[in-house]
């Protein structure tokens, strides 16, 4: 019996390829969506592309103004540089008082987390990865080293500022630098945590904090 090959619709390769260009910055924060236009370039009618338009608009990558029409959310550099500040010394926080807490027995799980990341990284049919897999593959790995320290409501703010910054951490996840290096920053934060030493755990959690925020700074508004 031959597998099902599901065929996306017409709204799914709206949706796919916008969402591409908006990652990729190829439209900027703040830019209109002329829906005419996307429509003739993709070769639908304007239903798709209003369908994954709302997609996307749940997603918070695109807004609906009255009036105005549709346009690429917009990520101000103040507000993301206030909750990028929040998520470091959350992050830095939580590893760092975690850290009595992890056993041996814990490495070889954030060793699976970590390789079953670059196991996404393999480009799709499109030559890209998922992002939003390898975002959430991404958080995974941290999330499990931040549990260990037994603090619920911070673990709580953390996972509402990921939320908050989930549209500029899927263009951060996009970036070449990430992409390049995340796998080995993540091995040093392992390393840091196996050796039980915590001044190198907090340089490797920094160092993987600034790794590719110059391309996400590109992408913001000045505002």
């Amino acid at each position: 019996m031959q597998p099902i090959i599901k065929v996306p619709t017409l709204s799914e390769l709206a949706y796919e390829s916008i969402k591409a260009q908006i990652l990729s910055c190829k439209i900027r924060p703040g830019e209109r969506i002329n829906i005419d236009q996307y429509s003739e370039s993709l070769g639908v009618s304007t239903t798709p592309v209003r369908e994954a338009l709302s997609k996307l608009q749940q997603e918070g990558l695109v807004q609906y103004i009255p009036r105005t029409g549709w346009k690429i959310s917009r990520i101000s550099k103040q507000e993301f540089r206030k909750l990028q500040e929040l998520k470091s010394l959350l992050e830095i926080t939580l590893a760092e008082r975690a850290l009595p807490f992890i056993k041996p027995d814990n490495i070889p799980q954030m060793v699976l987390l970590n390789n079953e990341m670059k196991e996404l990284f393999k480009p799709c049919s499109d030559g890209k990865p998922d992002l939003e897999k390898l975002l959430e593959a991404n958080d995974r790995f941290h999330m499990y080293i931040f549990k260990f320290y037994d603090n619920d409501i911070m673990i709580e703010i953390l996972q509402q500022t990921w939320n908050n910054l989930r549209y500029a951490r899927l263009i951060w996840i996009s970036s070449e630098e990430f992409l390049n290096n995340f796998y080995e920053e993540h091995n040093e934060i392992i390393a840091a945590i196996k050796d039980k030493d915590s001044s190198a755990l907090r340089r490797a959690v920094e160092k993987h904090l600034r790794c590719g925020l110059g391309y996400m700074e590109a992408c913001l508004e000045d505002k």
